[in-house]
């Protein structure tokens, strides 16, 4: 699918503001117009160093290769970027197949660990190109470093010896990799990768069991990896099964994928960007390198680039779902509603049998108020999961949720409970059944007891610690509720229920004119108040509160009689789990070392 064509930039004028401009848009992740606004300062100034240096990392972190290889050439000496500028010279040196080329421009002294590991592991790629298959395999056994280079090191020999025509090699590296599923705590990626490779291996050399052992050795750690599944269907039906890499660019291309996703967090994701963006320029159609760019693109907000390369995914490709249902969650966030409900709805309508499918568009519905729909997508959902698999407690809190909402308790309450049944432990459960309970005057003190152990989970959650304090209000423990709600407040300032709560608790403590202010708070809040919420309040600012005591408040409860109080927003609880959330294990992985690449933004 062609790219659209984007309008361009407004001309910048002059050097400073064309710089000025790139800098705040780099900043805000928004690194098309980055490059934009350094491609005019360029062009006005071609001799600046801290100019070129700027623009080649926007225009790697942009996917705009060849513009970053021009710079990189101008900038190949220069002690603060050489290691970054040589790295990308010998990327397109090897891509290029110049293999010698790429092994000189990675020869670089005294890099840290991660560098040395992936310029190794790059260099093995292109001695492999080179023809020198024995070489390439001596430089990954002599690759020594951290206790984490141990499962790199054997997945990059795997498919080194893989392409290289040596099978028995390649078995006996991933073999060892899935006989231990405590290196999949360092890179999830790297095993499941190998799972895949060695299945695949195994597939072609006619042994289809092996293969089949394969994949399920890597579905045991991650049991719901679509890649995975997706392999082992087609190794049952004997269709003809490519290799994990077909060529050198390939296999180069995973070695800086499967580093990126290593470092793909917190302050390693602007370096986990160039990884993969220079991956990209090895295998531009890798859909595994697309999920990435899009994850970065919706983590910086930019929500038309990411859907941008979820449209880029081969459409027999195995992400291929996952990036459909992405791009409908996407198209709701950018606020394009109604053109995310047709999508996701066409989805359910192609994917059928995909549970992910139901839930993306039980989202959207829920969000959009739409409840009585949203429960009939996650009845779906629900039917074509497993029975009482503890993964799937969201489905029937999400229902439960979709239910309440419609004001069908009845119904709402078992899902709650379902929910709890399958995982005990979830904070947002506890909390909403237990806000529900107290709000409706019922089973107070198991609903306390509820909310005490969410705190105790998400002990800095301003809307969790708001239920726990709304319960003691409900008890008619007023000081111990105004110490709840004030810590609420200080966590979540602006919700309007929140404030409101605060106030109403003040009131009953005597403190009346803080009580007032709260209330007038609430009524600027963020998000703003629902109708039905702002004539409460602006009643309260004009009338006050009646003092019912603790001893009533406790007989209305044990009655069963709802007090008259509006039911907090359901809004300030968490979504469902979006289609494209991680499949994989949390990694313990090493860190991006501060010297690898300079940060994207500023």
């Amino acid at each position: 699918m062609p790219p659209v064509p984007k309008p361009p930039v407004a001309n910048a004028g002059s050097l400073s503001g064309a710089y000025l401009a790139a800098k705040t848009a780099q900043a805000a992740g928004d690194l098309d117009t980055a490059t934009d606004f350094y491609t005019q300062a360029l062009s006005i100034d071609p001799t600046s160093e801290t100019l070129q240096q700027d623009a080649m990392f926007a225009y790697l972190a942009d996917g705009r290769f060849k513009d970053g290889v021009d710079l990189a050439a101008k900038l190949r000496d220069e002690a603060s970027v050489a290691k970054v500028a040589r790295i990308t010279l010998g990327v397109d040196a090897l891509r290029k197949g110049d293999f010698d080329a790429a092994i000189a421009e990675f020869d670089i002294v005294n890099p840290s660990d991660l560098d040395a590991l992936l310029l190794a592991h790059l260099t093995a790629w292109s001695e492999v190109g080179a023809g020198r298959i024995d070489e390439a395999l001596s430089r990954i056994d002599q690759t020594k470093g951290a206790p984490w280079y141990q499962i790199f090191n054997a997945y990059q020999k795997g498919l080194l010896a893989d392409v290289s025509g040596r099978p028995e090699v390649a078995r006996a590296s991933l073999e060892g990799i899935l006989k231990d599923q405590t290196l999949a705590r360092t890179s999830p990626d790297a095993y499941l990768g190998a799972a895949s490779a060695l299945a695949r291996l195994e597939a072609r050399e006619g042994n289809k069991d092996a293969a089949l052992k394969a994949v399920d050795a890597g579905l045991a750690i991650a049991p719901n990896y679509t890649p995975l599944s997706f392999l082992r269907d087609r190794i049952d039906r004997g269709e003809t099964i490519e290799p994990a890499a077909a060529s050198v660019q390939e296999g180069a291309s995973e070695t800086l994928y499967v580093l990126g996703q290593a470092i793909n967090r917190g302050d390693g994701r602007d370096v986990a960007l160039l990884y993969f963006q220079l991956a990209r320029s090895l295998s531009p159609r890798n859909p595994a390198l697309l999920i990435a760019l899009a994850g970065i693109a919706e983590q910086a907000d930019q929500l038309d680039l990411a859907i941008s390369y979820y449209k880029e995914v081969p459409e027999n490709s195995a992400y291929r779902r996952t990036a459909d249902l992405q791009i409908g969650l996407d198209l709701w966030y950018a606020d394009k509603k109604d053109e995310a409900k047709t999508h996701l709805r066409r989805a359910v309508r192609d994917y059928p049998n995909d549970k992910r499918a139901y839930t993306a568009l039980a989202d959207v519905l829920s969000a959009d108020k739409n409840y009585a729909e949203a429960a009939d997508a996650l009845n779906k959902a629900i039917e074509l999961a497993k029975a009482d698999n503890s993964a799937d407690w969201n489905l029937y809190y999400q229902r439960g949720i979709a239910y309440e909402r419609q004001k069908m308790w009845d119904k709402a309450e078992p899902d709650f409970k379902k929910a709890l049944e399958l995982s005990p432990d979830q904070p947002q459960v506890l909390n909403y059944l237990g806000y529900s309970w107290v709000d409706m005057n019922r089973n107070l003190d198991q609903g306390l007891d509820m909310i005490k152990r969410a705190v105790e989970l998400r002990p800095n959650d301003g809307y969790i610690i708001d239920s726990l304090g709304w319960a003691y209000y409900r008890l008619g423990r007023y000081e111990d509720a105004v110490e709840q709600l004030e810590r609420a407040v200080l966590i979540t300032p602006m919700d309007p229920t929140i404030n409101d709560h605060l106030g109403d608790a003040y009131w009953h403590v005597g403190r009346r004119r803080e009580a007032r202010f709260q209330w007038e708070r609430a009524l600027v809040g963020k998000p703003e108040a629902t109708e039905e919420q702002r004539k409460e309040i602006e009643a309260k600012l004009k009338n006050g509160l009646d003092d019912p005591s603790a001893t009533t408040i406790r007989a209305e409860a044990d009655s069963g009689e709802s007090a008259p109080r509006t039911k907090a927003d359901a809004d300030k609880m968490p979504a469902g789990t979006p289609a494209g959330a991680s499949e994989t294990p949390e990694a313990e992985t090493p860190a991006a070392e501060p010297d690898t690449a300079p940060q994207t933004t500023n």
